[in-house]
């Protein structure tokens, strides 16, 4: 028998033992392999339209604007109350020549109010109509007659915190308060930043005229309103106020890689132009389809009140496999949002709104 050197016998003992090894650990299969795709998909926006009060809306223009209600003020007064003078606080009608006299401050004035949780708005247009029903017996504007002078006028004065303005309409031939008529006037409004409340102050002039129907209880009555009232900014409260977006298209109907998925979810980049926060769920639905039952994954997502952020929502594998490769697939979010400026005040403007920019990140098992 021939004995090899114990070198070589070394050397063959450690070679069987690795071919030994090498027949155990070969897999049978191709190797299991994980890769993460991440797939670009659709933004969602949340509109400052979602929350702002009752009373704001938003026009398309060009350029957009917030149109702004308000509510009509009312002033009924009498020729006694506007005429201090001996020859207007007469009980019974007397026909007498028309004192000169200027109404007392404050009694022809208003004040006309911004909607509810309307803090302030920039206004950028709109006019004060004030609609007078004169009674007085006289025309006030033209009280020697339309063609004859003096005439009176009419002052108003607009102001709401540091805006204001003055605009003055002078009788004339052809401008006048007809006694027992209806007459609109305008004043434009003044452009700037206005506060909750607008003052409306009216000072009537009349001079001296000739013979009328005096008496006291003649009436007299103002209703103000404003139209056209456009804002380019406001500032609004917004306490847990309800938002729901309409769905968007989520396209997921070609990526059909359902039986490979592992694990994934959605990135989120979030723009919030808002001093806002956001307490919302992301719900991604899909109809019934291919024998399979309507699916709504519901996902929570808060958004910080910074320019700027991003964040993840982790989907289970059984979640992405009900919504991969589905034709259908919307995203909508719905929840509430929170002003964070003082008394949850927010500044918004007409375009201004919350973008959510969306990827879908899968995990694959690849060779499988």
């Amino acid at each position: 028998m021939t004995r090899l050197p114990a070198r070589r016998l070394g050397a063959v003992a450690i070679l069987g033992a690795l071919l030994g090894v090498a027949a155990c650990d070969i897999p049978s299969e191709a190797p299991i392999l994980q890769q993460t795709w991440v797939v670009p998909t659709d933004s969602v926006s949340v509109r400052a339209s979602s929350f702002l009060p009752t009373g704001v809306t938003v026009t398309a223009g060009p350029p957009a604007s917030f149109a702004v209600n308000t509510s009509a003020t009312v002033v009924n007064t009498t020729l006694g109350a506007i005429c201090a003078q001996p020859a207007c606080q007469s009980a019974a009608t007397v026909n007498a020549p028309t004192p000169a006299f200027t109404s007392p401050a404050g009694l022809l004035g208003s004040t006309v109010n911004l909607p509810a949780d309307v803090n302030s708005v920039t206004v950028t247009g709109g006019t004060l109509n004030v609609v007078i029903v004169n009674n007085l017996g006289f025309d006030p504007l033209r009280p020697n007659g339309t063609a004859t002078a003096p005439f009176g006028q009419i002052i108003f004065s607009i102001s709401s915190g540091t805006v204001a303005r003055t605009d003055t309409i002078r009788g004339s031939s052809t401008v006048g308060l007809p006694n027992g008529a209806t007459t609109t006037l305008s004043a434009v409004l003044p452009t700037g930043v206005y506060a909750s409340s607008i003052s409306v102050a009216i000072t009537l002039v009349v001079p001296a005229g000739g013979n009328a129907n005096l008496n006291r209880n003649n009436s007299f009555a103002l209703t103000s309103s404003l139209q056209g009232f456009a804002a380019s900014q406001a500032t609004v409260v917004v306490s847990n106020d309800s938002v729901t977006t309409n769905p968007t298209t989520f396209s997921l109907s070609d990526v059909d890689l359902g039986d490979q998925v592992e694990s994934g979810g959605v990135e989120l980049d979030v723009v919030n132009p808002f001093t806002a926060t956001a307490n919302l769920n992301v719900e991604f639905s899909a109809p019934a389809q291919g024998g399979g039952p309507a699916v709504t994954v519901s996902k929570p997502l808060s958004i910080p009140a910074q320019p700027t952020s991003s964040t993840s929502i982790a989907l289970s594998q059984s979640e992405l496999r009900s919504l991969l490769g589905k034709s259908g697939v919307t995203v909508r979010v719905r929840g509430t949002v929170n002003g964070t400026g003082a008394g949850n005040s927010v500044i918004v403007t007409p375009t201004s709104q919350i973008t959510i920019q969306t990827r879908l990140r899968l995990v694959l098992n690849v060779g499988a």
